[in-house]
């Protein structure tokens, strides 16, 4: 009978060890979901940047299909009320299939938008369904030169041959 006491000993430790620890752990979930939440940053600190790329070269296949993957170079204009502006450089996105249904597919894109001043990154996943205009928003993951400390997202608009980068940088 000894042994049993130990082993009714140990199993309640044991549950009161658990009991105590979800315990604490709701307490710091309930502390957490207390802390001040990070102010939004003022409008004037987002820089707005919106440019136009215009396809001159397109490797996309006639047929997607999840894993087929493409290239797109374009060059880079100010947005001049809807049509290319000035030019400012080039850009380029490396885009993978990785959905397709009955409405159409899902691509994953990593785009590298040139200028003079420096380079911006980004990195999205759109849908592609139905016919034009397609888009959606895209994270900006880095840049050189004056955009090298770059955060924040792009707002893109593909119709055809032009995409439009509606680019909110938070610097």
């Amino acid at each position: 009978m000894p042994r049993t006491r130990s082993r009714t000993r140990l199993l309640r430790a044991g549950v009161l060890t658990a009991a105590s620890a979800m315990l604490a752990g709701t307490a710091l979930a309930g502390t957490a979901e207390a802390a001040p939440k990070p102010e939004a940053k003022d409008k004037k600190d987002v820089k707005v940047l919106d440019w136009l790329a215009v396809k001159q070269s397109d490797s996309r296949p006639k047929h997607a299909r999840v894993g087929v993957d493409w290239t797109i170079h374009s060059h880079l204009y100010t947005n001049r009320k809807g049509h290319p502006g000035k030019k400012i450089g080039d850009a380029s996105s490396h885009c993978s299939v990785v959905d397709v249904n009955h409405r159409g597919y899902v691509a994953l894109c990593h785009r590298v938008l040139r200028t003079d001043k420096g380079g911006i990154s980004l990195s999205d996943t759109i849908d592609h369904y139905g016919p034009h205009p397609h888009g959606g928003y895209s994270k900006v993951t880095g840049g050189t030169g004056k955009y090298r400390e770059a955060e924040g997202q792009a707002e893109i608009t593909m119709r055809h041959d032009i995409a439009r980068y509606r680019i909110m940088l938070d610097d």
